[in-house]
C-alpha cells in the first residue's frame, strides 16, 4: 500500500469548461434542499463529471507515488493533473450534493471498477476529503488478490476498524463502506461472523473497560464513559445498525445474542443522546430481523398470520423499544417511536395490539381524570414520556394498526395532548407534546383502516374545534403549522369535519391557550354570542387551578369588558358578572406559586375595566384595586408591561394622599406616571435612592449590554422628577452621601460608550446644574454645583424624542451624542476639588477607554474608536497637571475657609494613586480592572504618567502582582502582563521587577501566556538597555532560548529551557543590582 505523500509540488490548473458548467449548474445545492427531488434528473450527469474529475487526480497521484517508488522522477504540471486546491472545492460540491439528496442516491452514480482499488486505497491516507472516497471503495468484483501480505479484504476491513474510531463523516462513511462489503456473498460466511465477535467485543471493552460486563452494569451509569470509549461504542454501533439493514437473517447472530442483550441493556448509554440513538436503532433492526416480514393488502392494511408466538430476544426487544419512549433525548424517543411501528407490523394482530395498548397506557401514567368528565389533569406527567408515546401512536396509526376500540380511548387522550403545557418555575414546557398530538392528528387523517373514518366522525366536534384553536393560538410557529397541516389534511379526506368546523368554529374562542386579542375582533362581531354563550365560562375559568387557563381566563374578561362596553351599560347582571374576578379569585392564586403571572393578568384587567369607565365600587374597590397593582410591581419580573394598565387606572379613579406615599417609591414608573404620582417628601429620598442603584446595572448577556435599557430609563426618570419638582434637590442636598452620589454618578453615565446613555445623562446633568433653584442647598453641594457650571455650560436641551438624534448644541455647550467632543469637555471637570465627583469621572473615562465589546463582536470597531477618543482626551488633560500634590492647588474660585477635606488639588500622583485604587477592587466581581489594565498601559506608552514621583510607581506595581496572582483568567493576565513591560519604560528598578514578574510567567500552564511572557522579556531586555551588557554570550544566549523555545509546547524541553532562562537573565541583571546598591 502506498504511504501518504506530498502533492503540493503539483501545478494547480484552471479548471476545464466541463468543471466550470457544473459549477453553474450547482451554484447553491442547498437552495434545493427543501425540494430535493428537483436535481434528479441531472444528478447522473453532475455526479458522473465530477467523479471523473475525483479519478483523473486520484490516478494521477497514485502514478505519481509508484513513480517516486520505483526511482523516475516526478512529472509536474501534466495536462492531466488537477491541482489539490481545486480538488477540495469539488468534494465540497460532492459532500453538499450528498448533503441534500442523500449519499444512498447519489452512490448509485459512484463508479465501482477493480481498477479503482488501489488508487483509492493510496489517496485515503492523504486527502482530507475521506467520507466521500469511502463511499467509492466497495464494490469491485475481484477480492482474493493480494497486496502487502494482506488479501484486499482484509485490508478493507482494517481500514473501515481505523475510522471508526474517527468523529465526523469519516465514521458514517466507514460503517457504510463495511456493511456493504461484509453483506457481499463472498464474505458474508467467512468474514462477517468474525468482524460482528470483534464489534460485539468491542463495545463490551468500551463500556466495560476490560472488566465483565456484570460489573460494568452497575458501575457503567455512576462512572460515564470517556470521549474515547464513546467514539469507539459509536463506530462500532452504527456499523452493526447498517450491517443488520442489509444482511438476510439472524443465523449468524446466534452466538453474539447473548452478548448483544446485555449491551443493550446498558445504563452508560443514557448518557449520549448520539449513542442511545444508535442502540435503539440497532435494537429495532435486530428485531426486525429476527421477524418474518409483514404482507399489506391492497387497502393499506397490514396483515401477518404468522405464529402467535415470539422469542424471548424479541420481546426484549420491544421492551427496550419501549423503555426508550420515556428517553430524555429527542433524537432517541424519534428513532424508538420508529422502531415500535416498525417491529409491531411484523408481529401477530394479537401482539400489536398489546403493544398499541402498552404505548396508550405511557399516557395515563400520573394523569389525573376527573369524575367529573373536565378536563385530564397532566401536571404531573413527564413531557418527554408524552412526546415518546404521542410518535409512537403516529407511526402505529400510519401503519393502520390502530383498530376501532383501541381509537375510542386514545383520541381524548390526543386531543388532550393538543393543549398539554406544564409550568416549569418561570417557564412552561409541552411545545414538543402538542407538536406530536398535531402529527398523530395528521396520521388519523392518513389511516389505511377504514373502520376508524367511523369514530374520527364521531369525535369531529372536539378534534375540529381545538385543531382550528391551536393552529390560530398557539404560541409556537411549528405548533401552528403542524395543526394546520393535521386540520386541512382531515378536512380534504373527512367531509363531516368541514361541517363540524363551519359550526363549531366559535368554541375555539374559547379554549383555555386563545390569545386575549382575538377577542377585541370577535366580540364587536357577534357580542350577545360573546355575552351569553362564551363569557359565563371564560368568568368561571378565572378561578381554574390551572395557572394557564386562569391566566387567559382573567385577561380575555377584561378584553370582553372593554370591547363592549356600550352594549353592557344596561346590563347589570354581566356588569355584576365581570367585576366579581377580584373580589371571588382567592388569596393564595396571588402569593402562592403562579403569582406573578396572576397579577399580571388581572392588572392587564383591571386597565381594561379601568378604560371602560365602569363602577368598581367606590373608595373600596379603588383600594382593592390599587393593593393588587402595587403587590404587582413589587412582584412582576417585567413590570415594565403593567404602566399602561396602571396609568389607566390613575387616569380614571386617581390616588389617594395616603396612596402617594406608597407609589412614589416604585422606581419601575417613567417620567409620565411619576408626574400623575406626586411623590411625598417622605419618600424622596428612597426613590432617588433606587433610581440611583439602577445605574448600577451592567447585566450582559448574548443580546449584549441589557443593563443599558435599565440605566436609560433610571436617568430619564430622575431628570422627570428634577423638572417636576424645581425644589428636589434642596430637599435632597440635607443628605450630602446621596446627592454627592447623584452628581458622581450622573458624571459617569455621561462617559458611557452608548450615545443614548451619554446623552439621557447629559439631560440629568443639565437639569440639576441649571433648572434647581439653589435656596437652601448645602454649602458642599453648593460649591459643588457652582464648579461644574464652570465645566459644563448650558446647553439647547433635547427632549426624549430627539434621543436618537446627534445632539446640537450651540457653540459654548456640549454636544452629548459627539463622544469625541464630550471626552475633551468631561476631563477638564476632573479639576472639581470634590474627591468624590472626580473619582466617578475619572472611572468612568477609564471604563470609556478601554476596547472590549460586551459580548458583541461586531461592535469592536466602534468601540476602539470611542477608546481612542477616551484616552487621548485623559492624556491630553494629564500633561496640564503638575507633577506632584504638592505643586496642586485647589480651585481658585473656591473658599479656603469652607474649603472641605475632601477637597484637595490633583496631580500626575493623584492620577497614578487613582489607577492603583482601581486595580485594588474586588477582582472577582469587578468590571474596571480590565479597562484599568489597558488605559494604564496606553497612558505609560504614551508618555503622559512620567512625570509621577518614583514613590508612586511601587504601589501599582504592587496591585499588578495582586491582580495577576493565582489568576485563572488568560485575556486579564495577558493584560497584566502587557502593563509590567510597559512599566519597564518608566524605570531601571522597575524594569528589573518586571523581568522577574515576566519570568514567573513563563512557567504558567497555559501556553499562551507562556509564549506572551516570553515575548515581552525579549521586547523589555532589548529596550531598556540590558542588551549593552558587557556578557555577549549570555545575552545570545538569552535571545537564542527566547526566540527558538517552541513556548507553545508542553514538554521537558520547555522546562529546561525556562530553568536556563531563569538563570541568565538574573546573571545579566546581577551587575546592575551590584551597581545600584553601591
Amino acid at each position: 500500500m502506498a504511504s501518504a505523500g506530498d502533492a503540493a509540488g503539483w501545478s494547480v490548473n484552471e479548471a476545464p469548461v466541463e468543471e466550470r458548467r457544473i459549477l453553474r449548474e450547482m451554484t447553491h445545492p442547498r437552495a434545493v434542499s427543501g425540494a430535493a427531488t428537483c436535481i434528479d434528473p441531472y444528478l447522473e450527469r453532475i455526479v458522473c463529471s465530477i467523479m471523473s474529475v475525483i479519478q483523473e487526480y486520484i490516478y494521477t497521484y497514485h502514478d505519481s507515488m509508484a513513480g517516486a517508488n520505483a526511482g523516475e522522477p516526478e512529472t509536474s504540471g501534466g495536462s492531466s493533473a488537477v491541482g489539490t486546491n481545486r480538488l477540495g472545492g469539488v468534494f465540497d460540491l460532492l459532500y453538499t450534493l450528498c448533503k441534500v439528496r442523500g449519499y444512498k442516491i447519489v452512490m448509485r452514480f459512484f463508479p465501482h471498477g477493480v481498477a479503482d482499488v488501489e488508487p483509492v486505497f493510496a489517496t485515503l491516507w492523504q486527502h482530507s476529503s475521506r467520507r466521500e472516497i469511502l463511499y467509492n471503495l466497495p464494490q469491485p468484483a475481484d477480492t482474493e488478490s493480494e497486496s502487502s501480505g494482506k488479501t484486499l479484504v482484509e485490508q478493507w476491513v482494517e481500514l473501515g476498524k481505523f475510522y471508526l474510531h474517527r468523529p465526523g463523516c469519516e465514521m458514517e462513511g466507514a460503517a457504510v463502506m463495511l456493511s456493504r462489503l461484509l453483506s457481499r456473498k463472498d464474505t458474508a460466511d467467512s468474514v462477517q461472523p468474525a468482524f460482528i465477535n470483534w464489534a460485539v467485543h468491542e463495545i463490551r471493552d468500551a463500556v466495560g473497560d476490560g472488566h465483565p460486563l456484570a460489573a460494568a452494569k452497575v458501575n457503567s451509569k455512576k462512572a460515564g464513559l470517556s470521549i474515547a470509549s464513546v467514539l469507539r461504542v459509536n463506530g462500532a454501533l452504527r456499523v452493526l445498525c447498517h450491517l443488520f439493514a442489509v444482511i438476510d437473517s439472524a443465523e449468524a447472530l446466534e452466538q453474539q445474542m447473548p452478548l448483544l442483550t446485555d449491551i443493550f441493556q446498558l445504563d452508560a448509554f443514557d448518557q449520549h443522546s448520539l449513542t442511545g440513538k444508535l442502540v435503539t436503532k440497532a435494537v429495532q433492526r435486530l428485531a426486525i430481523l429476527m421477524l418474518p416480514p409483514a404482507s399489506i393488502a391492497a387497502e393499506g392494511i397490514v396483515h401477518n398470520t404468522g405464529n402467535a408466538e415470539v422469542s424471548e430476544e424479541v420481546e426484549l426487544f420491544i421492551g427496550i423499544l419501549l423503555q426508550k419512549l420515556h428517553d430524555k433525548d429527542t433524537i432517541v424517543r424519534w428513532s424508538a417511536a420508529k422502531g415500535v411501528g416498525r417491529v409491531a407490523e411484523r408481529l401477530p394482530p394479537v401482539l400489536a395490539q398489546e403493544i398499541v395498548l402498552a404505548v396508550a397506557s405511557i399516557l395515563k401514567e400520573e394523569a389525573l381524570i376527573p369524575e367529573d368528565g373536565g378536563l385530564i389533569d397532566v401536571s404531573m406527567t413527564s413531557e418527554f414520556s408524552w412526546h415518546g408515546a404521542l410518535l409512537a401512536l403516529a407511526e402505529l396509526s400510519r401503519k393502520g394498526l390502530l383498530l376501532t376500540q383501541a381509537l375510542r380511548e386514545i383520541v381524548p387522550w390526543v386531543v388532550r395532548g393538543l393543549t398539554y403545557e406544564i409550568q416549569r418555575g418561570d417557564y412552561s414546557v409541552g411545545s414538543n407534546v402538542r407538536d406530536a398530538a398535531c402529527y398523530v392528528m395528521w396520521s388519523f387523517a392518513r389511516s389505511p383502516n377504514p373502520d376508524s373514518r367511523n369514530v374520527f366522525g364521531e369525535m369531529s366536534t372536539a378534534m375540529a374545534t381545538t385543531l382550528i384553536s391551536v393552529a390560530v393560538f398557539d404560541r409556537e410557529s411549528n405548533v401552528r403549522r403542524a395543526a394546520s397541516a393535521a386540520f386541512q389534511e382531515h378536512v380534504g379526506r373527512h367531509n363531516s369535519f368541514l361541517m363540524e368546523y363551519r359550526h363549531n368554529l366559535p368554541l375555539g374562542l374559547a379554549h383555555p391557550r386563545t390569545g386575549s386579542c382575538c377577542f377585541a375582533s370577535a366580540s364587536p362581531l357577534a357580542p350577545e354570542y360573546v355575552i351569553y354563550n362564551l363569557l359565563p365560562d371564560i368568568v368561571a375559568n378565572t378561578l381554574s387551578p390551572f395557572l394557564a387557563v386562569r391566566h387567559g381566563a382573567i385577561v380575555a374578561t377584561g378584553v370582553i369588558a372593554e370591547t363592549i362596553a356600550p352594549t353592557l351599560t344596561t346590563s347589570e347582571h354581566i356588569q355584576k358578572m365581570i367585576l366579581s374576578v377580584t373580589s371571588s379569585l382567592p388569596a393564595r392564586y396571588t402569593e402562592d406559586f403562579g403569582a406573578a403571572l396572576t397579577l399580571e393578568a388581572l392588572s392587564a384587567y383591571m386597565g381594561s375595566v379601568s378604560r371602560a369607565k365602569w363602577s368598581i365600587g367606590g373608595t373600596e374597590g379603588q383600594r382593592k384595586y390599587f393593593d393588587y397593582f402595587t403587590r404587582a410591581f413589587t412582584v412582576c419580573k417585567e413590570a415594565q408591561c403593567l404602566v399602561s394598565s396602571f396609568s389607566s387606572f390613575v387616569d380614571a379613579f386617581g390616588v389617594s394622599a395616603e396612596q402617594h406615599d406608597i407609589s412614589g417609591p416604585l422606581p419601575i414608573l417613567p417620567a409620565d406616571i411619576g408626574g400623575m404620582v406626586a411623590l411625598s417628601e417622605r419618600n424622596t429620598a428612597a426613590a432617588a435612592s433606587a433610581l440611583l442603584e439602577g445605574l448600577l446595572d451592567h447585566a450582559v448577556d448574548n443580546r449584549g449590554d441589557v443593563g443599558s435599557w435599565v440605566r436609560k430609563q433610571c436617568l430619564l426618570s430622575l431628570a422627570g422628577m428634577f423638572e417636576s419638582d424645581t425644589a428636589l434637590l434642596s430637599k435632597l442636598s440635607a443628605d450630602q452621601e446621596l446627592a454627592l452620589c447623584l452628581f458622581g454618578r450622573s458624571l459617569h453615565a455621561a462617559t458611557e460608550k452608548i450615545d443614548k446613555i451619554r446623552l439621557a445623562a447629559g439631560k440629568l446633568i443639565e437639569t440639576l446644574l441649571y433648572d434647581q433653584k439653589p435656596v437652601n442647598v448645602d454649602p458642599r453641594i453648593h460649591r459643588c454645583l457652582e464648579q461644574l457650571k464652570q465645566f459644563i455650560p448650558a446647553g439647547l436641551g433635547l427632549s426624549e424624542r430627539d434621543a436618537n438624534q446627534i445632539s446640537t448644541r450651540n457653540s459654548s455647550g456640549i454636544a452629548w451624542t459627539d463622544a469625541e467632543s464630550t471626552f475633551e469637555k468631561l476631563t477638564h471637570a476632573l479639576a472639581v476639588p470634590e474627591v468624590k465627583l472626580r473619582q466617578s469621572l475619572f472611572e468612568g473615562l477609564v471604563l470609556a477607554g478601554s476596547a472590549e465589546p460586551l459580548h458583541a463582536p461586531y461592535l469592536h470597531t466602534f468601540y476602539v474608536v470611542q477608546g481612542k477618543y477616551a484616552v487621548s482626551a485623559v492624556s491630553a488633560y494629564i500633561e496640564t497637571l503638575p507633577a506632584t500634590s504638592d505643586d496642586a492647588v485647589t480651585n481658585p474660585s473656591s473658599d479656603s475657609a469652607e474649603a472641605n477635606e475632601s477637597e484637595l488639588g490633583w496631580s500626575v500622583d493623584g492620577v497614578v494613586a487613582e489607577l492603583t485604587r482601581l486595580l485594588l477592587t474586588d477582582r472577582r466581581t469587578s468590571r474596571i480592572i480590565n479597562p484599568t489594565l489597558i488605559v494604564a498601559d496606553q497612558l505609560i506608552e504614551q508618555g503622559s504618567l512620567q512625570p509621577a514621583s518614583s514613590i508612586m510607581w511601587a504601589p501599582i506595581y504592587k496591585a499588578v502582582q495582586r491582580v495577576a496572582f493565582k489568576l485563572r483568567a488568560p485575556q486579564r493576565l495577558v493584560l497584566c502582563l502587557k502593563l509590567y513591560s510597559s512599566m519597564a519604560l518608566i524605570s531601571e528598578e522597575l524594569a528589573k521587577m518586571a523581568a522577574e514578574s515576566l519570568l514567573a510567567h513563563i512557567s504558567h500552564p497555559i501556553p499562551k501566556i507562556r509564549q506572551v511572557a516570553a515575548d515581552h522579556l525579549f521586547t523589555m531586555l532589548c529596550i531598556n538597555g540590558f542588551a549593552e551588557v558587557d556578557d555577549e554570550d549570555s545575552m545570545a544566549e538569552i535571545d537564542r532560548l527566547l526566540t527558538e523555545t517552541e513556548w507553545m509546547r508542553d514538554d521537558s524541553g520547555v522546562k529546561e529551557a525556562r530553568v536556563d532562562l531563569v538563570a541568565l537573565v538574573r546573571k545579566v541583571l546581577a551587575p546592575t543590582r551590584a551597581s545600584g546598591s553601591a
